[in-house]
């Protein structure tokens, strides 16, 4: 008797239990890199919107995004959008200074929808923990625990110190693993695991005390994904608020991880811009170390920040091919 073939199941680059979504099974390096990539250019361009929506209709109450949700417009355009099977054949969601509300708000609408049919920000958050495991070499972390295992911080590495990680993917990263830091806390937008808090950086309560502070403030690859220029130096400048004083040599540092392309393809920005920003928030350069895609920095900080400190968003470098990426800070 012939045995029955078996009909295969279509793979599917998200995990679903009873028709929920779980987020990403495990993925391949280039799955991982185009959702990563995607979700980062998508929420780019759904903050230009907002934005644009606030700036030209004052009658449009932006704060209360349900408002915008409920309308026909969005409601129609979010149940017939269909995002292609390819990541390639992508749309690009470009809008220019003649785009209406009407039009904004469809494209709201699409790149919602593709978030949604793309397993929402689970599948995001999946991707990125995926791609920063030690098996893949990205845990960024171990650049940090290499240094500071360095003769330059040896009279530094007391038995208290304690640590900040924004953005924390996993709680059993190299810097958990160290033995370094007595305590650490751990923040995502998006939790995944219950060693880290779900909590927005920027909401956080502030210091109260010294105790409340930290020893040491991880940031990688978070800052290039906050949406403007203008919240990235107002990020910068609220990480000194935590950051423990310096005095009688204890460590007070900021770990900073970004894209390579952030410091070395942006019209509007680069290594020596960063550098500048960072020295006038009390920032020290100790280690950098450039890699294929990311660069990693290591800041002491003087306890000291600068008053009145601006930098606008001005060209620095021409070329059709360059990125948009610049951190401003107004501080006057």
């Amino acid at each position: 008797m012939a045995k029955k073939k078996v009909k295969k199941s279509l793979k599917s680059i998200t995990n679903t239990h009873k028709g929920k979504l779980l987020g990403p099974k495990s993925l391949k390096p280039q799955q991982t890199r185009q959702i990563i990539r995607r979700f980062h250019i998508i929420q780019k361009n759904k903050y230009s919107i907002i934005s644009k929506l606030r700036k030209a209709n004052s009658n449009i109450d932006i704060n209360d995004y349900d408002s915008i949700k409920n309308s026909k417009v969005y409601q129609n355009e979010f149940k017939n959008f269909k995002i292609p099977t390819k990541y390639s054949e992508n749309e690009i969601y470009k809008i220019d200074n003649t785009s209406t509300d009407k039009e904004l708000i469809k494209i709201l609408a699409r790149i919602d929808s593709e978030i949604e049919q793309r397993g929402g920000l689970k599948t995001y958050q999946s991707a990125s923990t995926q791609g920063q495991t030690s098996k893949r070499g990205g845990d960024s972390s171990k650049k940090l625990i290499e240094w500071l295992k360095t003769s330059k911080y040896e009279t530094k590495l007391t038995q208290d110190l304690n640590a900040l990680e924004i953005g924390c993917l996993s709680p059993h990263n190299i810097i958990s693993t160290s033995k370094i830091f007595k305590s650490i806390t751990r923040i995502d937008l998006n939790s995944q695991d219950p060693f880290i808090l779900q909590q927005d950086f920027m909401e956080r309560s502030l210091p109260t005390s010294e105790e409340e502070k930290f020893n040491l403030i991880s940031c990688s690859l978070v800052l290039n994904f906050v949406p403007s220029h203008e919240k990235r130096g107002e990020m910068l400048i609220r990480i000194t608020k935590y950051l423990k004083s310096p005095k009688n040599g204890q460590l007070s540092s900021l770990f900073l991880v970004l894209p390579l392309p952030c410091v070395k393809n942006s019209r509007y920005f680069d290594n020596d811009k960063l550098l500048e920003i960072m020295g006038k928030l009390g920032f020290k350069q100790t280690f950098f170390y450039e890699a294929n895609k990311v660069a990693y920095w290591l800041f002491d900080w003087n306890g000291k920040v600068s008053k009145n400190i601006t930098f606008n968003k001005k060209e620095l470098h021409s070329g059709s091919t360059r990125n948009n990426f610049c951190i401003s800070i107004d501080n006057t």
